[in-house]
């Protein structure tokens, strides 16, 4: 590209432009390049999730498990004794009863009415035997790991081989909550009657529980070299979960809600452990959305433009998937939007490319360059902008281009 004077200046026509510039979300993948580059001779890695408390919940499962065959041998020998328990009992009854019997109705009156003694013996039988019930323990939650791993960890641009492999270890330390509980507070309202204003006071309902699921990465070169032992902040914090407020008592089932919400947070987790590595080693797929702009006319007078956005959305829509065919047509777009800004002439508003158009222009060009990862044609787009009054939007728009390849500044300097 040509370097670019502050502006240029072409000559106005005689009859001023109409315009209609037209915006259009455009998502698309492009690689981001990692700020801690491996050595480029490493092609393979390999990732495993592991849980501390596994061992302690093969404890618990087998202290379980030991009081459950305790329970069934002492009720498998209760059945056994049951019948000469049983047996024993009646014939201690009958025996009994044929004492009684031949006491003498004036003993008998005797031990009642004087003594306040009813002697008569009462059959006690011994109860049938049972299983003592045992609880069953509170277990930490378990996940096939490998099914974890294959669904949310690989490394951008290595396979997942084991031969001299980057390796990637996850460690897993539990969903930490506390128990939901329901809160209220009150809140001033204000209503309108006949005419009139009242306020008064509305209690709302709202449950919330706070949680933490920590986890840990590890990254170790084949040859055994550790260069990351992390366990993020972000993941060892406490956070809140509320839910939404209602004028009415909110039941909930606190072990479905718990539940539902830690299956969420291992997710985001470990969606956050993998884009962490990836930063650091990995080229992953990114996703972005750019804006790209046209303009609209009646006639043919922005027909470059029109053409130059419409290889530009299909170039950024393959860009991951087809680098191959869509890097020459952003190489078109790109030639089309910088010869149009050598026609730029931004404080005349019948120029062909007028402020607002050059505008639109100078930002499709930073997304185009953004995408074949050119910094330096960008900055002198970025001076162009500068020398603008650009509203509060494009301000901010033009902002986030800066730290967009501030980033991939850096991420180009440290590359092998």
């Amino acid at each position: 590209m040509k370097l670019f004077p502050a502006l240029f200046l072409f000559a106005a026509s005689v009859s001023s432009f109409a315009q209609n510039i037209k915006n259009e979300t455009v998502e698309y993948r492009y690689l981001r390049l990692p700020n801690a580059p491996l050595d480029p001779t490493l092609k393979n890695y390999t990732a495993s999730i592991t849980a501390v408390y596994e061992s302690e919940n093969e404890k618990k499962k087998a202290e379980y498990e030991a009081k459950v065959k305790v329970a069934d041998s002492d009720f498998q020998k209760e059945k056994l004794a049951y019948p000469a328990k049983l047996a024993a009992a009646e014939l201690s009854y009958s025996m009994e009863m044929d004492a009684w019997k031949k006491k003498s109705m004036g003993e008998k009156f005797v031990e009642r009415q004087v003594l306040g003694e009813n002697n008569k013996p009462v059959k006690n039988l011994p109860s049938e035997p049972y299983r003592a019930h045992v609880k069953e323990p509170e277990l930490r939650s378990s996940y096939d790991y490998n099914v974890l791993c294959k669904t949310y960890i690989s490394l951008g641009g290595f396979q997942n081989l084991p031969e001299k492999a980057v390796q990637i270890q996850i460690t897993l330390y539990g969903f930490d909550f506390t128990q939901p509980q329901q809160m209220s507070l009150q809140r001033d309202m204000t209503s309108f009657s006949n005419g009139s204003t009242q306020t008064y006071k509305q209690t709302y309902y709202y449950n919330e529980f706070s949680y933490r699921h920590p986890m840990s990465v590890k990254v170790t070169l084949p040859d055994g070299k550790e260069i990351l032992n992390l366990t993020p902040q972000e993941l060892n914090t406490y956070k809140v979960y509320k839910t939404s407020e209602s004028t009415t008592s909110q039941a909930i089932n606190q072990q479905l809600l718990i539940k539902t919400y830690e299956e969420k947070i291992l997710q985001e987790n470990l969606t956050f452990i993998n884009n962490l590595v990836n930063d650091k080693y990995g080229f992953q797929p990114t996703l972005r959305k750019a804006e790209l702009q046209f303009v609209k006319s009646k006639d043919d007078t922005y027909k470059d433009l029109l053409i130059a956005f419409n290889e530009a959305s299909t170039g950024l829509k393959t860009l991951a998937e087809d680098t191959a065919s869509a890097k020459p047509k952003l190489r078109s777009a790109i030639k089309a939007w910088e010869l149009a800004m050598l026609e730029s002439d931004p404080k005349n508003k019948k120029a062909r490319i007028d402020k607002d158009v050059t505008i639109a222009v100078a930002f499709n060009l930073l997304e185009g360059y953004f995408a074949l990862w050119n910094g330096a044609d960008a900055e002198k787009i970025i001076t162009v902008l500068n020398s603008i009054n650009l509203s509060g939007s494009e301000r901010r728009q033009k902002e986030s281009f800066e730290l967009l390849f501030s980033d991939l500044k850096k991420r180009l300097a440290v590359q092998k």
